[in-house]
Formats: structure tokens, sequence, C-alpha cells
């Protein structure tokens, strides 16, 4: 009698672990069958800690990267999609008026010297608008494909500031704007492309001096700390709304489209910034609010 319940415990013992196993099975290839239709939001979910456990744990695994994988490049395409028609459309606008003053010209405003000179100059500077964004266009995409290596030396900021500064200095008289480089005290040289980091403060300070109004002040200073430099263009202008902040290192992302174009600006300056700086292994942040200027940073590893 003994050796019966003892048969009959084994039997119970092997049937409720077969019945365990087969649900554990069931729900793999339930979750097998889901994934393979293209519903990968699909998962075996908690289960034992043995071989099929093991199993369901890392189909869900494998499941999550490739759900990952498929949104990011969902996100890619429409990124894609989106910079196209952004380029179209900033392209469109500049060669309708080329087209327009042109065709103006033609027929008959090329015998008015007043109207003519007008009509030539709105040409150029439309031409000039369209040179700037390819330039743009160019650069972001050599950043993108790397398809130039970095030249990598031993950068001394405050001399590259220096420079570009100088450069900016006769749109800054005109607007009567202080146009301030604060000494970098015991700030260490980065290692970088000096070429790309002097584009990174052009950009920064060309967007401070043109926004800024006229009589205020641009001021370009520099800190360190833990082994990381920080480069600071604070400007007196008209401020950043907190809810275009989050974008504003977005390509051709602006907050004022008109002023932009009207003063010659393509979108992506800051773009290329944000692309630059982390591809030195750095970060880029802004501080603004309306009516009180705003600060953009860049922090690089030292050298």
């Amino acid at each position: 009698m003994p050796e019966l319940f003892t048969a009959l415990a084994v039997l119970t013992c092997a049937w409720l672990l077969a019945r365990a196993q087969n649900r554990a099975v069931s729900r793999i290839t339930r979750t097998a069958e889901r994934l393979a239709d293209g519903d990968w939001s699909a998962r075996v979910g908690p289960m034992p800690d043995d071989e099929f456990g093991r199993l369901g744990r890392s189909l869900d695994r494998l499941a999550e990267r490739v759900q990952e994988d498929i949104a990011q490049l969902r996100r890619s395409d429409q990124v894609r999609k989106d910079f196209t028609a952004n380029v179209s459309h900033e392209l469109r606008t500049p060669l309708a008026a080329i087209k327009a003053f042109a065709e103006t010209l033609h027929e008959g405003a090329a015998e008015d010297p007043e109207h003519r000179a007008e009509f030539i100059q709105e040409i150029e500077s439309n031409a000039d608008r369209m040179t700037r964004l390819v330039d743009d266009l160019l650069t972001l995409s050599t950043l993108d494909s790397k398809a130039r290596s970095r030249a990598l030396e031993s950068v001394d900021l405050m001399r590259v500031a220096a420079e570009v500064t100088a450069t900016l200095k006769p749109l800054a008289s005109r607007k009567e704007l202080g146009l301030r480089l604060e000494p970098f005290h015991d700030i260490p040289p980065v290692r970088g492309d000096r070429g790309q980091l002097k584009q990174v403060l052009t950009n920064l300070l060309d967007n401070a001096v043109k926004y800024t109004p006229e009589k205020g002040l641009v001021r370009v200073s520099a800190s360190c700390a833990e082994s990381r430099v920080t480069v600071s263009v604070q400007d007196t202008g008209p401020g950043i709304p907190a809810e275009d902040l989050p974008r504003i290192f977005e390509r051709f992302y602006r907050v004022d489209k008109a002023r932009s174009r009207e003063l010659g600006g393509t979108g992506l300056g800051l773009a290329i910034v944000k692309h630059i700086v982390e591809a030195h292994g750095g970060s880029v942040a802004v501080e603004s609010r309306p009516g009180a200027g705003s600060t953009f940073r860049f922090t690089l590893p030292a050298a």
C-alpha cells in the first residue's frame, strides 16, 4: 500500500511538472507566433527560473531590442522626411524670389536704372542666402558621414575666441554693441579639431551679435572644473521662450522664422554647434528667458 501512494505521488508530480512545462511551451510558442506576425509588443512575461524561463526571457530581450531598433528606424525615417521637406522649403523661397526678379528685369525693368539696381541687389541677396544654406548643408553632411577625419591637436580656446571676436568686431561696432572677451584665466587647452571648434564659436557669437539689439552687450567667458572646460557666450538680446528651448538645437528650428531669414540665418547653425561639440565628447546647453538675454555654453574635456 505505501508503494501505491508513492507511485501515485510520483505520477502526480510528473503530471504537474509536465503540465507546467506545457503551459510554458504554449506561452513561448504563442509569443513567438505573435512576433512572427509583426506584433513586436508581444512578451512571454514572468517565468520560473528554469530552462523554459531562461528561453522566455531571452525571447523577451530579443523582442525588446528589435522593437527599439524598429522605433529608431521610424524616427530616423521621419527625421529624413522632415529634413528633405525643410531643405525643399528653404531653397524654394529664394529660388522663387530670384526667378520673379529676373522675369521682371526681362520684361522691361532692366531699362529702369532705379528699379534695376534694387532687383539685382535682391537677386544677389537671395543667391547669397542659398549659398549659405548649401554650405551649411554640406558641413552637416560631412559631419554626419564622418567623411573628413578631425585634425586633432591641442587647442587654445582663448586664442580661437580672440580670432572670432576680432572678425565680428566690425559688425558689433555698426550696432554699437559691446563685444567683450573675458580673460580665460587658468584654462587648459582642449584636444580637438581647431577649425571645427572655431566654427562653434563663430556660430554662437554671430548669433549673439545678430540678435542683440543696438547698444547691447555680448560677453565671452570660460571656466574649468573637474578637467572639463566650459565656454559661455552671453548676450542681452530678446531671450528665448521656455517652450522653444528644448528644440533650439534642432535642424531648421527657428524661434522667430521671419527675423532669422531677414538676418540671413539658415536654421542650421546651432545644429552644427551641437554636432561638433558632441563629436568632441562634449555637451551644449542654453539658459534664457524672454527679455533677459541668453547664455549658450559648451563643455569639452580638457586635453
